[in-house]
């Protein structure tokens, strides 16, 4: 099983790519879809912070 503070990273990373993808498919203006990624790359990313430096 892979640790948490290792995964939270890539996890981040991955839903910030998401939203890249989905905010370039709809020419420029941010979709729901690629807020929401957003707000998840943001919140994994706060928590991944906190295990890593807490």
């Amino acid at each position: 099983m892979v640790e948490p503070r290792i995964l939270f990273p890539v996890i981040a990373l991955v839903f910030v790519l998401l939203a890249a993808a989905r905010w370039s498919r709809s020419r420029g203006k941010p979709s729901s879809a690629a807020r929401t990624c957003l707000w998840m790359a943001v919140i994994f990313g706060v928590v991944s912070w906190w295990l890593n430096y807490r």
